[in-house]
């Protein structure tokens, strides 16, 4: 009997180093981004974590909403700015997690193009939230208006400022979450991003309350409190305009993006 031979493809064997193997994409970057951070039990617990702290406040608020359209709607959402830290903390463990561990060595060896790593992971994270942001905002405003009493005006989706609002509030916690992983990015430390966090977001713009007119001016170009503003129907004369609010905190974090992969692409994992 005739012994048959097989002849090795190395362009099949996804193990194999050579030539013939086909390159990593963009689009595999991608997925393999998503598989990393959809399989994180962490993930899933924080973004739910954001949802409930958020819709809840809500529905207790609009009991006690009064006054014109505005301020109702703004009662409704007073609870964003708490529930956007476990946005913060999701966007930061996509990056500290992979630190802590030394699970990044691994993840630089697969996308040795850091660019490349940086823009997937970035989108993935912007995806993630933005998509859970959308549900939070939709699902926080339809709570806060069901508890709003007979007497009170209801802000009504009709109205294009107010779905400006409510979809510009799921906007702002997509770019929210894609800030948070520049955090992490650059301090590496779950412990530290997460403080850092805390404190760009939610205890500096409290401070700057407190400082008069340069607070003001502060509050004014603050990137996570000028995005915040796309939750105002009327614009604060203090304050940039809703959508001209949220561009900005969208432009900062994109200059952050291009900083951040230059730091990352220079260093050591």
């Amino acid at each position: 009997m005739r012994a048959t031979t097989t002849t090795y493809n190395g362009a099949a064997d996804p193990l194999s180093n050579g030539t013939a193997a086909r390159k990593a994409r963009f689009i595999d970057a991608i997925a393999f981004e998503w598989i990393k951070i959809s399989t994180v039990r962490s993930t899933w617990w924080t973004l739910f974590a954001a949802a409930f702290i958020t819709i809840s406040i809500g529905a207790f608020a609009g009991n006690s909403a009064e006054g014109e359209v505005d301020s109702v709607l703004r009662e409704i959402f007073v609870g964003l700015p708490i529930g956007q830290l476990a946005i913060c903390l999701f966007g930061a463990l996509a990056a500290t997690s992979e630190y802590g561990t030394g699970s990044i060595r691994s993840t630089f060896t697969a996308v040795p193009k850091r660019p490349r790593l940086l823009a997937a992971k970035a989108l993935v994270v912007f995806a993630v939230s933005v998509v859970t942001g959308l549900l939070i905002s939709f699902a926080t405003y339809t709570a806060g208006t069901l508890s709003l009493g007979a007497a009170v005006p209801h802000p009504e989706l009709s109205d294009g400022s107010v779905l400006r609002a409510v979809l510009g509030g799921g906007c702002y916690l997509g770019i929210l979450g894609v800030f948070a992983l520049l955090v992490g990015l650059v301090l590496r430390a779950s412990a530290g991003a997460i403080t850092a966090c805390v404190g760009l977001t939610f205890i500096l713009p409290l401070m700057f309350h407190a400082l008069s007119s340069l607070g003001d001016l502060l509050l004014k170009w603050w990137p996570t409190e000028a995005g915040q503003q796309i939750l105002h129907l009327v614009p604060t004369e203090t304050r940039l305009t809703p959508l001209a609010g949220l561009g900005w905190f969208a432009l900062c974090t994109l200059v952050a993006l291009a900083l951040v992969t230059s730091r990352v692409t220079r260093r050591d994992a």
